[in-house]
């Protein structure tokens, strides 16, 4: 005869015995864990064998989980290697690794996530890997996602204005209305000594941006951003060789770390190998062990030539390769070439900053009348006893104010008595 049911209270029991055996199995292995941190991957071992987990699996699986954690749910902006620690732990324990390369967890894993679950809300802030420069103001952006995303606008900047021109003749300009129209775009860091002395931002009103290799996502952003603003070309100065031809074909592409908004209008100076002919530039032995069938797909696809591929299938030749004379004729022999020319405003702003001209110089006449008698009423003016006190006041009512502007503020509440 087939036995009876076990009695409800009889099932209960043995599931409950079960399970304080595997919770005790479970807590037995979490102690070895902290004798020896190696035991994880036995403790995966005994209670996992049905499925191995890869690293890109439990990745992918708490991803969102390690944004809220560093972002604090999004509400401040986070680091991609926050994000790294963030999950770090959790994913060793779920594959039953002992290490994570965080290369690959920030350039692969990460990338892949934010592409396939569009990430964009995702407040990341990746390093500056270059920068970028306006011509006669000379700001200076450092091609890092929240400093671009401060120059156009889209956060708040967190010290203030980056540049406020206080100039005898310069109209007060931020970002390239009035004052740039195109970008000169460098592949590597290091020229800007020999660009500012041939002044080559200012003959030509283009602003001037260089990275450290291949463009990232914050360059991309802000060449975006910039054409939504007028700016209508950008022009790319690269070494001839493989890198160089992918860094021109992808700059205005997009990829899984950013995708444009905007068609960017990418005009190629060189180096091609007609220019190094024609300057007759040394060339270094290049060798890959990559899939040359691959590589000569990728440079046709980018644009090289026939010749120009057979060339680089053992040779490359850097920018560097041309002395400082010949890289600043280069440039504006090639600007020239493309038409580039100076910035003139025209209409109300024109006429405006002409009018506004005329008033200081008119101002500047007045003040050259009175100015002696001013310093003399300033210098009547008793300044209180407990100055330094009233400083200390203002910066405990704002820590963030530097002394000089705590002095002014006492100066002016001083004045409205």
């Amino acid at each position: 005869m087939p036995s009876k049911p076990a009695p409800p209270f009889r099932l209960a029991s043995a599931m409950k015995s079960a399970t304080e055996a595997v919770t005790k199995d479970w807590t037995r292995q979490r102690k070895a864990e902290e004798r020896d941190r190696n035991a994880k991957v036995n403790r995966d071992l005994r209670l996992n064998r049905s499925e191995r987990v890869t690293i890109r699996n439990a990745a992918f699986q708490i991803m969102d989980e390690g944004y809220a954690r560093a972002s604090k749910n999004g509400t401040l902006p986070t680091n991609p290697r926050q994000i790294y620690y963030a999950v770090r732990r959790e994913i060793l324990e779920r594959t039953g690794r002992d290490t994570l390369r965080s290369g690959y967890f920030l350039q692969t894993l990460l990338r892949d996530y934010m592409e396939i679950y569009d990430c964009s809300n995702w407040d990341i802030v990746w390093d500056a890997r270059g920068h970028f420069t306006e011509p006669h103001t000379q700001q200076v952006i450092p091609l890092g996602t929240l400093e671009v995303r401060q120059y156009v606008g889209e956060r708040p900047m967190l010290l203030g204005p980056a540049v406020n021109i206080d100039s005898t003749v310069l109209y007060t300009t931020k970002g390239p209305e009035n004052r740039y129209k195109n970008v000169l775009f460098i592949e590597k860091e290091g020229f800007d000594p020999l660009l500012n002395a041939a002044q080559i931002a200012e003959q030509f009103d283009l602003a001037i941006m260089s990275t450290k290799g291949m463009s990232v996502s914050a360059s991309r952003l802000l060449l975006d951003r910039l054409v939504e603003r007028g700016v209508e070309k950008v022009f790319v100065l690269h070494d001839f060789d493989i890198s160089g031809f992918s860094i021109i074909g992808t700059l205005a592409t997009s990829s899984k770390a950013y995708r444009y908004w905007n068609k960017v209008t990418i005009v190629d100076l060189g180096l091609r190998l007609a220019d190094v002919e024609d300057m007759d530039l040394l060339s270094e032995p290049f060798a890959t062990d990559d899939d040359w069938g691959a590589i000569t797909r990728t440079l046709e696809r980018h644009g090289a030539t026939k010749d120009e591929i057979e060339f680089l299938n053992g040779d490359r030749v850097e920018l560097n390769a041309m002395d400082g004379e010949q890289f600043i004729e280069f440039i504006k022999r090639k600007l020239e070439e493309h038409g580039v020319e100076k910035v003139i405003p025209v209409g109300d702003v024109l006429k405006g900053h002409a009018r506004r001209m005329i008033e200081k110089s008119l101002m500047e006449k007045e003040f050259a009348k009175v100015e002696k008698a001013i310093k003399q009423r300033a210098a009547d003016i008793e300044l209180p006893d407990d100055l330094q006190q009233l400083v200390e006041q203002e910066l405990d009512d704002d820590p963030a104010l530097p002394w000089d502007a705590a002095a002014a503020n006492v100066v002016d509440k001083l004045l409205k008595v």
